[in-house]
């Protein structure tokens, strides 16, 4: 049980509408032959979670990430930009193409539409066609994506302009992710609720509300709305 009345859904996208470790199998290719700048790209982004706070505008992220990279592969920040977005933004986005998300996903989101709830998706990654590649793209109500976001979860950043956008108080706002440490602590940072799903959720502390899929999901917060 809830506990509390919703007014809309967020989503995580990487790893909460498909399964991680398929994604990652599919992408071996991509990930063997670009290893060294996937894994800079990683190491950059850990440390932007811990060391950027605040709000930034579109281009000051992008140049902070580009900065950073470049630091690592030991190039110019032209070029780890230019790498970045062709690569890591542009070329690993085709591997989403006819990828098979979680079962019944469209179905349960349907569903929660149908029950007056509103839905938003907020990712750490530029959003591009993946809603499109899933057959999702036409049910949010809000798609907000980095660098848009303002900074990198668990920054409560990124969960307030979404709400800002939904025009719902977050405290009314249920996000669902893949992971406690940006996903979950992120949202109840910024006063929303946080949830998991799927096979993540199995391993999660147990004071966190989990869904074991999609439909558990759906079954229960359609029975909470108006309650």
């Amino acid at each position: 049980m809830l506990g509390m009345s919703f007014k809309a859904v967020a989503f995580d996208i990487d790893g909460t509408l498909y399964s991680d470790i398929r994604i990652k199998i599919k992408s071996i290719p991509f990930l063997f032959r670009n290893y060294r700048l996937v894994t800079a790209f990683s190491k950059i982004r850990k440390n932007m979670r811990k060391e950027i706070t605040g709000e930034l505008s579109p281009e000051e992220l992008m140049s902070a990430e580009a900065a950073l990279l470049a630091e690592k592969l030991n190039c110019t920040v032209k070029e780890a930009s230019e790498l970045r977005n062709k690569i890591i933004y542009g070329e690993w986005e085709k591997y989403f193409k006819n990828f098979k998300i979680y079962p019944e996903v469209r179905n349960s989101l349907i569903k929660l539409k149908r029950a007056g709830l509103k839905l938003a998706v907020l990712s750490d990654f530029p959003v591009g066609k993946k809603l499109e590649y899933f057959n999702l793209a036409d049910l949010f109500d809000v798609v907000l994506g980095f660098p848009e976001s303002g900074n990198l979860k668990p920054s409560p950043v990124p969960f307030l302009k979404m709400a800002e956008q939904l025009e719902i108080q977050p405290d009314k706002i249920l996000y669902i992710g893949n992971r406690l440490d940006y996903d979950v602590i992120g949202a109840e940072n910024a006063g929303l609720k946080g949830a998991l799903i799927g096979p993540p959720a199995r391993k999660a502390p147990g004071h966190v509300l989990v869904y074991k899929d999609y439909e558990d999901m759906a079954e229960r917060i359609v029975s909470e709305v108006g309650k």
